[in-house]
């Protein structure tokens, strides 16, 4: 490409679904919501990504190591059925983070769920590049769950998932995280739901709907039947 040529932003045609990121703070409910939102029949997600997460510009070594060296990254890309030469041609073929969603999210979607026509991205750490992924992808949306931050800390301190022994920084997960939303609700109000983690344990169907309501989707509860939010 020539230096200063915009790069593509996606694949995506005006006539398919949007996109929607699930970003946000960890230990939040991300992952139940995601669950949850896996069993409606027209949506998917596959693991964690991060492919908005890092500051290096996409297309530079410090961008492709973060990428493809991460062990645990390695490990979701199994999950995801996404091989690591497949993922190492898909970030040599594509010029934007934008195509490569695009590009990993369809044959994800081939493999694990070829009836699913959308796909979103849980990715709570994706949160710092929230801004470029709303530029970048102009139709996407975000889903923002909140839970009580002395919760959230708390999580964090334990350890169970993701320690941080430090107060001040399990604090800045949840800071910066709401910060962050908070800038980008002001700059694309119509593009950001927000929902409490808390309402989303005690009323799961009445907040699913909601959800679904802001991104186009049809609500049936037979879809969510076997959803369980407060194991």
């Amino acid at each position: 490409k020539k230096a200063g040529a915009a790069a593509p932003e996606s694949e995506e045609t005006p006539e398919s679904p949007p996109p929607f990121f699930v970003p946000g703070c960890v230990r939040s409910g991300t992952t139940s919501l995601r669950d949850a939102l896996r069993m409606h029949p027209n949506l998917d997600c596959p693991e964690e990504t991060h492919f908005f997460r890092w500051g290096a510009p996409y297309g530079t070594a410090a961008m492709s190591r973060s990428l493809s060296n991460n062990a645990v990254l390695k490990k979701h890309r199994e999950i995801d059925g996404i091989t690591e030469p497949e993922f190492a041609e898909l970030l040599r073929q594509c010029g934007s983070r934008a195509e490569l969603y695009t590009r990993y999210m369809a044959l994800y979607l081939q493999r694990k769920k070829p009836g699913a026509k959308r796909w979103f991205d849980k990715t709570p750490q994706n949160v710092y590049g929230a801004l470029l992924a709303a530029s970048s992808m102009q139709r996407s949306k975000f889903v923002h769950i909140v839970r009580d931050p002395i919760n959230v800390v708390a999580s964090l301190r334990i350890g169970r998932i993701v320690k941080v022994e430090n107060l001040t920084g399990a604090c800045n997960y949840w800071n910066e995280a709401v910060q962050i939303v908070s800038g980008l609700k002001r700059a694309y109000p119509a593009r950001v739901f927000e929902l409490r983690y808390e309402d989303f344990v005690a009323q799961p169907e009445t907040q699913l709907k909601l959800l679904l309501d802001f991104i186009g989707e049809p609500f049936d509860a037979k879809w969510f039947a076997q959803l369980n939010t407060r194991q």
